[in-house]
């Protein structure tokens, strides 16, 4: 029995029983009715291949979507240390030491005029 035969057999009873309602709950019934309504969506079809219904869709948009919005930032997270800890460390102690003990003063390295001196004297100007 398909669902146009059981709604064919079921109207008669619904009209008998419809006829002994009054007025207030006929109203009520009327909107409870449109509210079920109001509730109720068609189904969407994805990529037109798969058909799901309003709420699945929504449960996936609340569920899925928001719990790995959620866990993003901790991802990133993550993912920024991991980088960091593969990452070649340099070593301000050797860096200085290297400073330290070169031919030239460290003033040298803050001048301007000597880094165009070197670039004049090495034939690159």
């Amino acid at each position: 029995m398909n669902e146009k035969d059981f709604s064919e057999r079921l109207r008669p009873w619904l009209e008998k029983s419809a006829d002994g309602v009054g007025e207030l709950q006929a109203t009520r019934l009327r909107s409870a009715r449109l509210r079920a309504l109001d509730a109720y969506r068609e189904p969407v079809s994805v990529f037109g291949h798969f058909t799901f219904g309003a709420g699945t869709l929504q449960t996936l948009k609340y569920s899925v979507i928001q719990q790995g919005l959620l866990w993003l930032p901790l991802v990133l997270l993550l993912a920024t240390l991991l980088a960091k800890s593969l990452s070649p460390e340099v070593d301000i102690g050797e860096l200085d030491a290297q400073l330290l003990t070169g031919e030239l003063p460290i003033d040298a390295f803050l001048d301007k005029d000597f880094d165009e001196w070197l670039r004049k004297e090495s034939g690159e100007f």
